[in-house]
C-alpha cells in the first residue's frame, strides 16, 4: 500500500503541475487569491490553537490526532504550493500522517489540511473562551466554505483528500470542471 501510494502521490504531483501550467492567467490567479484567503484564516484558527497552549498538549498526547491524517491533504493544499513554483515535502507514506516529521507536522499552518487547522481536541478547546470557542467555530465555517469553492471548480477538490480524489477520477484531470459544470472563475 506505501508504495501505491507513493506512485500515486508522484503522478498526481505531476499531473497537476501539468494542468496547472496549462490554465489561463485569470484562473491562476484565483487560485492565488483564493488560497491565500485560506492561509490567513488558517493562521487566525492557529493563533487560538497557540492561545488555548495547543502546542504544550499536543506534546502531552504525542498528537494522537495526527494518527489520522493520511489522507487530510487536499487540491487546495497541494495548489497553496505549486501556484508559487514550490513543491510540498516529500510524504512519508509508511508514517500514520505523510507529512508527520520527529517534531510535528512539517507543513506550515498556512498550507496544512482543513481538518488538521480546524480540530482542536476537547483539552485545547476547554481552554479556550467562550469568545474564542465562537471565533473558532466562525473561522472554521469561513475555511469550509473556502475550500468548498474549489469544488466547484476543479474535479479534484473534495475535503476527502487529494489522493482518494484522484484514485476516483483514474487519470482524468484535476484542474477540469467537475463533471456537469462549466467552471467559471472571476
Amino acid at each position: 500500500m506505501i508504495q501505491y501510494r507513493e506512485q500515486l502521490w508522484q503522478r498526481t504531483l505531476i499531473a497537476v503541475g501539468v494542468e496547472l501550467q496549462t490554465l489561463c492567467a485569470q484562473k491562476k490567479s484565483w487560485i492565488a487569491a483564493a488560497t491565500a484567503r485560506i492561509a490567513r484564516n488558517q493562521l487566525l484558527m492557529h493563533e487560538l490553537y497557540l492561545a488555548a497552549d495547543g502546542p504544550a498538549m499536543c506534546c502531552r498526547c504525542q498528537g494522537a490526532c495526527c494518527a489520522c491524517g493520511t489522507h487530510h491533504f487536499t487540491l487546495v493544499n497541494l495548489l497553496a504550493y505549486l501556484i508559487h513554483g514550490e513543491s510540498p515535502p516529500s510524504p512519508n507514506f509508511s508514517q500514520t500522517c505523510p507529512f508527520l516529521g520527529e517534531s510535528g507536522c512539517r507543513l506550515p499552518v498556512a498550507r496544512r489540511p482543513f481538518n488538521c487547522v480546524i480540530f482542536l481536541c476537547e483539552d485545547v478547546w476547554e481552554q479556550l473562551s467562550e469568545q474564542q470557542q465562537r471565533q473558532a467555530r466562525h473561522l472554521e465555517n469561513i475555511l469550509r466554505r473556502q475550500y468548498l469553492m474549489f469544488d466547484k471548480h476543479f474535479a479534484g477538490s473534495s475535503l476527502h483528500g487529494l489522493l482518494i480524489r484522484a484514485e476516483r477520477l483514474d487519470g482524468q484531470a484535476l484542474l477540469a470542471p467537475p463533471a456537469g459544470r462549466v467552471a467559471a472563475i472571476g
